[in-house]
């Protein structure tokens, strides 16, 4: 349903074409659409209720735990509005399915920038709100944030959307109506960057892997052999040195060397975060090398927030605990 992606005027996003209608001179055949993007938008809404499932009690304690849940109500108003004009047909529509489309790329598109700068400086400087985290001023002023974000994508909506279909001409006497719509290339930029750190930071430290995963694999069987009782509430969980067997002397030189075998702080975040991410990475890159063109309204969802809420949280404990 996307064809004739190319380099925008802005030349911050990459525009493509979504086909509305198409139909062959004779007349024996027409296609309508306006179905086919309800049901793209239907699965992202479905991926974005079983991601929320699983982090809901989490969101309204960060601005990006807000951002979240604006792009969840944004995607189901969506949805909504191309439902009813499906229901209702272009002729009763008050508005086009091209409108919503070339509108709602537009205002996704504006948003990952301001919402990774603005989350980047909330987890900054959260120590400054230890003592009232759950404050209802705090939660006020990430709702504000968020408001004021979306605010300004819609002017940015306003100012570059272009809503007048084209009519395309293909060989064979087939004719379509397209609306012109922009694909995300932050995010995708912002993926593909992601995955090629994580390449470069294993490949910077391939020698010593195996050493640390045998001293991983080391220290886990050392646990399993503590008293399992130890092991059943989350205060419990590391066992005294002196549980571990061995005298003082034995447990000072085991400390010591697992201290100078235990890898940088960095790289454990990034082996944690490429197994947590390594399936969504590797989907964003055979997109990528495919040419598979994604508009906005549907590469910015909650999966992506999660995938770089975890980003920019790594990054601030690093940076904190370093």
């Amino acid at each position: 349903m996307t064809s004739g992606v190319g380099l925008s005027p802005q030349g911050k996003s990459f525009n493509m074409l979504a086909i509305i209608e198409s139909w062959e001179e004779e007349g024996s055949y027409y296609e309508d659409s306006t179905g086919q993007f309800l049901f793209i938008l239907l699965l992202k809404v479905g991926l974005n209720c079983l991601v929320l499932s699983m982090c809901l009690r989490w969101l309204h304690t960060s601005f990006m735990g807000v951002c979240g849940l604006s792009v969840f109500l944004v995607d189901v108003l969506l949805l909504c509005a191309v439902a009813a004009v499906w229901f209702l047909g272009s002729a009763r529509s008050p508005v086009s399915i091209c409108f919503l489309l070339a509108h709602a790329s537009a205002v996704f598109n504006a948003l990952p920038l301001p919402m990774l700068g603005l989350g980047l400086l909330d987890y900054a400087s959260e120590p400054r709100y230890t003592t009232c985290h759950d404050a209802p001023c705090r939660d006020l002023w990430n709702y504000a944030l968020t408001l004021l974000v979306w605010v300004l994508a819609g002017v940015h909506s306003c100012c570059s959307a272009v809503t007048t279909l084209l009519e395309v001409e293909y060989e064979g006497g087939r004719n379509a109506l397209g609306c012109t719509v922009q694909e995300s290339v932050f995010v995708v930029h912002f993926s593909v960057g992601i995955s090629v750190a994580i390449c470069c930071v294993m490949l910077l430290h391939y020698k010593q892997m195996p050493l640390w995963l045998k001293e991983t694999n080391r220290l886990s069987v050392q646990r399993d052999k503590v008293n399992p009782m130890l092991q059943s509430h989350l205060r419990f969980r590391y066992a005294k040195l002196q549980q571990l067997g061995g005298d003082e002397d034995e447990q000072k030189a085991l400390s010591v060397e697992t201290e100078r075998q235990r890898p940088p702080l960095y790289l454990s975040l990034t082996l944690d975060f490429g197994t947590t991410w390594a399936s969504y990475l590797v989907m964003c890159i055979a997109c990528e090398l495919l040419g598979l063109a994604v508009p906005a309204y549907i590469s910015i969802n909650l999966l992506w927030l999660e995938f770089a809420n975890s980003v920019l949280v790594g990054l601030v404990f690093w940076l904190k605990n370093d």
